[in-house]
C-alpha cells in the first residue's frame, strides 16, 4: 500500500554486493560466530522513500495480536478510506495510509485508547529497530480537579501544564468552561522520569490526575 498517489519503486536489479565490492564481513575478535556485515550507504539511497510517511504504533505497557490490533485500529480511527498494517516485532506495528487526510487524523486527534491502554505513535525512521526500541514518551490526558474557574483560559493552562510536560491541546469542554469539576488537557510526558503530582498556583496546590496511565 502506498500513500496518496505516490507509485511503488520498481524492483532494482539484484546485484552480488560482495562481487562489486559494495559489501564486506569482518568478525569480532577474528570469531566466525560473530559476523559484521558492512555495507556502503550508497546502496540503501531509495530503499527508505516507501516507508517515509509511515506511523509506527504500539500499545503502552499492554500487548495485543497483530489481528486484534488491526481490528481496533479500524474501529478507532474510523478513517475516510483505509490503511495497511504490518507487525514488526517487540509489539510494534507498522502502519501505511492511502490518503493524506488519514495519516494527519491520527496523528493530530489523539491520544487514542484501546482497552484503557494509550496507543502510541510516532513517525517511521530509517533508525528505527523494533527490538531495541523503547517508548520513552507519550501523550495522555491529564486533570487539574477542583481548578479555579478562572484558570480556565487557554495560555494559564498551557503555563500550568509546563511544569508537567510539553504542551499538546486543551479539552474543548474545558475551554468552553462546560466542566467545571475538573480542568482537562493533553500533555506529551517523559516516561523516563517520574510523574508530576501535584502543581502550585497562587497559593495552593492543584492535585494532578492522569487517565489511563497504568503503572
Amino acid at each position: 500500500m502506498v500513500l496518496g498517489s505516490k507509485k511503488s519503486p520498481s524492483p532494482r536489479p539484484k546485484i552480488d554486493l560482495f562481487q562489486v565490492n559494495l559489501a564486506t564481513i569482518e568478525f569480532v575478535n577474528g570469531n566466525p560466530q560473530n559476523p559484521i556485515v558492512k555495507i556502503v550507504d550508497s546502496v540503501f539511497e531509495g530503499l527508505y522513500e516507501p516507508w517515509q510517511d509511515a506511523l509506527v504504533v504500539s500499545l503502552l505497557v499492554k500487548t495485543m495480536g497483530y489481528y486484534m490490533m488491526k481490528d481496533r485500529l479500524v474501529r478507532l480511527w474510523r478513517l475516510k478510506v483505509g490503511f495497511g498494517i504490518m507487525d514488526i516485532g517487540n509489539g510494534y506495528c507498522l502502519v501505511k495510509f492511502e490518503e493524506e487526510v488519514d495519516r494527519t487524523k491520527v496523528m493530530d486527534e489523539g491520544p487514542w485508547m484501546i482497552f484503557y491502554h494509550y496507543l502510541t505513535v510516532q513517525t517511521w525512521t530509517p533508525n528505527f529497530v523494533s527490538p531495541k526500541a523503547k517508548i520513552k514518551r507519550t501523550m495522555v490526558w491529564i486533570r487539574f480537579p477542583r481548578l479555579n474557574v478562572f484558570f480556565y483560559d487557554e495560555s494559564i493552562l498551557m503555563t500550568l501544564v509546563g511544569a508537567v510536560g510539553k504542551h499538546v491541546k486543551v479539552d474543548r469542554n474545558t475551554l468552553d468552561v462546560k466542566r467545571g469539576c475538573f480542568a482537562r488537557v493533553c500533555v506529551e510526558v517523559d516516561l523516563d522520569k517520574h510523574i508530576v503530582g501535584k502543581v502550585w498556583l497562587k497559593g495552593f496546590w492543584y492535585n494532578v490526575k492522569y487517565e489511563g496511565l497504568h503503572t
